[in-house]
C-alpha cells in the first residue's frame, strides 16, 4: 500500500527525506565535474569548439539511452539501490581513467562511458521521491531534491574550477573520484530502499524481468496510454527542444567564460546559477503546487531564450554574473515544473519509465544541442551560436500554450 504520510510510523521502513537528499547531493557533485571541466580540459589539448562540445553531448547520448533501459530495470526489479551503487562506482573508475588521458578522441568515448555508469542517478533518485511522496506533497519534495541536486552540482562546480584554477586538470579529476567514492559508501550503509506497490518477488526471475523489459520497450496500446495524457508525450518534445538550447550552449559556456574570465571564474560562474537555483527550488516548486505547472514551466522556457540572448551581449565578467542570477531562476523553474508535471501524470508502476522518457528527452536535446552549437561555434563563433540556440524554448513555450492539459487541478489539493 503507498504511503501518504511520511511522519507516519507506517512508513518507518522507508528511506527519510534527509537520507535520500544527503546521498543526492554527493552523487550531483560528483557527477557535474567533468561536465563542467572536460571542455576546458580538451581545449587546452588542441582539441576545436566541435570536439569540446561533442565530449559533453556525447555522455548525455549514453545517458540518455542507457537512462530509460535502467529506469525500466529499477521499476521492473522494484530496485534502486543496486542501479545507485553501480553508479556511483563506475563513475569513480571513469574519473581516474580520464585524469590520465591526454587525447581528445580518447576523452570522448570516456565520457561515453561516463554517460552509461551514471545513468542512474536521476531517474532512480526521483523514482525514490515518488514512492514515499503523497500527491499534495509531491511538488514540495521533488523541490527539496532538485535543491539537493543543484546545491550538488554548485558545490562540484565550483570546486573543479578552483582546483582546475589553482592546480591542474589531472587533480581535479581525482578529486571527483574521491566524492564518487563517498557517495558508494553512503548509499549502502545510509540509503533505505522504498516500499513500493511493485510485487518484486514475482520479478526477481531472470526470464520474467527479461519478458517486463520488452514489454516495456514494445508495449501495447494500454499499457503506454499514459503518454497520451495531459499531452504528455507533447511535453517531452517541449522539453527536448528546451535543453537542445540550453545544454548544447551549456558544453560550451566553460570556455565562453573563461574566455572573459579565467577557468577558477569558468566553474563559480555555473557555481553561482546551480547554487541559487538549489535554493529556489523547494519555493517553486511549492509555487506549483498551488499555482500550476504550466505557468512555472512557461517561464522557464520564455527566461532561457533570454538568458541566451544576455550571453549573446555579455562582455564583462559583471553581465556575466548577473545573468547567471537571472538564469538560476530560470533553470529553477523548468526542471522543478517539468519534473513535478511528469510525476503527476505517470502511474505509479511506471513512474521511474516516465522519469526515464524525461531524462532521455533532456539529454537527446543535449546531443543534437551539442552538434548543433559545435558547428554554429566553429562556423560564426559563440556569440551568434547562443542567438540562434535562443530561438529553440520560444518554440517550446508555444507548444505548452496551446498543447499542455494543466495536471494541479488533478491534485488533491
Amino acid at each position: 500500500m503507498r504511503c501518504e504520510h511520511l511522519n507516519s510510523a507506517q512508513d518507518d521502513s522507508n528511506p527519510s527525506l534527509l537520507s535520500i537528499n544527503t546521498v543526492n547531493w554527493f552523487y550531483a557533485f560528483s557527477i557535474i565535474i567533468p561536465v563542467i571541466i572536460i571542455p576546458l580540459y580538451a581545449k587546452s589539448l588542441g582539441a576545436t569548439l566541435f570536439q569540446a562540445s561533442i565530449m559533453v553531448g556525447i555522455f548525455y547520448g549514453v545517458n540518455a539511452v542507457t537512462g530509460v533501459i535502467v529506469g525500466s530495470l529499477s521499476d521492473i526489479m522494484g530496485r534502486r539501490k543496486p542501479f545507485l551503487i553501480s553508479s556511483s562506482f563506475g563513475a569513480a573508475i571513469v574519473f581516474l581513467l580520464i585524469a590520465f588521458t591526454d587525447i581528445p578522441v580518447l576523452l570522448i568515448l570516456l565520457m561515453g562511458l561516463f554517460g552509461v555508469v551514471t545513468a542512474a542517478f536521476l531517474p532512480c533518485m526521483m523514482g525514490l521521491i515518488s514512492e514515499i511522496s503523497s500527491k499534495a506533497e509531491k511538488g514540495k519534495n521533488m523541490g527539496l531534491l532538485n535543491t539537493s541536486t543543484s546545491l550538488g552540482w554548485a558545490g562540484g562546480s565550483f570546486l573543479g574550477g578552483l582546483i582546475a584554477g589553482q592546480f591542474n586538470f589531472q587533480i581535479t579529476f581525482i578529486s571527483g573520484c574521491i566524492i564518487a567514492c563517498i557517495a558508494t559508501v553512503l548509499t549502502i550503509f545510509f540509503l533505505r530502499e522504498a516500499r513500493t506497490s511493485i510485487d518484486t518477488d514475482s520479478n526477481r526471475d531472470f526470464r520474467k524481468v527479461v519478458v517486463a523489459l520488452k514489454n516495456r520497450f514494445l508495449p501495447s496500446s494500454g499499457e503506454s496510454s499514459y503518454l497520451k495524457e495531459n499531452s504528455l508525450s507533447w511535453f517531452y518534445f517541449v522539453i527536448f527542444l528546451r535543453y537542445t538550447a540550453y545544454l548544447g550552449s551549456f558544453a560550451l559556456l566553460p570556455i565562453f567564460f573563461a574566455s572573459i574570465s579565467s577557468t577558477f571564474w569558468a566553474g563559480m560562474l555555473v557555481a553561482i546559477y546551480m547554487g541559487l537555483s538549489g535554493v529556489l527550488m523547494t519555493p517553486i516548486g511549492n509555487l506549483s503546487d498551488k499555482i500550476g505547472r504550466k505557468p512555472i514551466v512557461i517561464f522557464g522556457l520564455v527566461g532561457t531564450s533570454i538568458a541566451l540572448v544576455f550571453y549573446a551581449m555579455a562582455n564583462s565578467l559583471f553581465m556575466l554574473i548577473v545573468t547567471q542570477i537571472f538564469y538560476s531562476l530560470v533553470f529553477a523553474s523548468i526542471y522543478t515544473g517539468g519534473s513535478a508535471f511528469v510525476s503527476d501524470v505517470a502511474p505509479e508502476a511506471k513512474h521511474n519509465e516516465a522519469m526515464g522518457f524525461l531524462n532521455s528527452s533532456i539529454t537527446f536535446g543535449a546531443v543534437i544541442g551539442a552538434i548543433i552549437a559545435g558547428i554554429l561555434a566553429e562556423m560564426f563563433g559563440l556569440r551568434v551560436m547562443f542567438m540562434i540556440l535562443a530561438i529553440f524554448p520560444i518554440f517550446g513555450a508555444l507548444v505548452v500554450l496551446l498543447r499542455i492539459q494543466e495536471t494541479v487541478s488533478l491534485q488533491n489539493l
